[in-house]
């Protein structure tokens, strides 16, 4: 099942990837639109998470896998995005930034996203006391969107943004 799972991420996450950059084209890409992107990713590698940790198994090496796996195929789309947004003007930045914000915000009280929010929260408790590197790879989502902006990525995960390159 996780195998099936993790094959089934990557390849979604491929997919995705290819539709952002077929759909770019060579037009500057729109602050709004990209806020809503980066938002979409973010929003599915937490659905991801809460469908691999469904009932709370234990931890294993087999599932901090999975886990990266979701997360490694956001943080492709997102730096993907990262390239437009670091492209873009001051204030363009600061719309992608805002408007994002705005979204990230209401998580918990829009319709469409309040229960992969109520099912983070819970995998959150459901795995405070547990192993804390396991522990540490669900906390890591929270911010994910963090590798979209690059300054904020450095400042943040210079680690991060070297491996990555940005």
């Amino acid at each position: 099942m996780q195998v099936l799972l993790t094959k089934r991420i990557l390849l979604s996450s491929i997919a995705a990837s290819a539709l952002v950059f077929a759909a770019k084209g060579v037009r500057a890409a729109d602050p709004g639109d990209t806020a809503a992107q980066i938002y979409a990713i973010y929003v599915d590698a937490m659905t991801q998470t809460n469908a691999a940790l469904e009932g709370s198994p234990p931890v294993t090496l087999e599932l901090g896998a999975d886990l990266d796996t979701i997360k490694e195929a956001a943080v492709t789309k997102l730096v993907a995005l990262g390239h437009d947004v670091a492209a873009m003007s001051a204030s363009d930045r600061a719309s992608v930034e805002g408007k994002l914000s705005s979204l990230v915000s209401s998580i918990h009280r829009d319709p469409a996203t309040k229960d992969v929010y109520t099912g983070y929260q819970s995998i959150w408790k459901a795995y405070v006391g547990e192993d804390q590197e396991f522990f540490e790879k669900i906390k890591s989502l929270n911010i994910l969107t963090q590798y979209a902006f690059f300054d904020l990525l450095r400042k943040q995960e210079p680690d991060e943004a070297d491996r990555l390159g940005v």
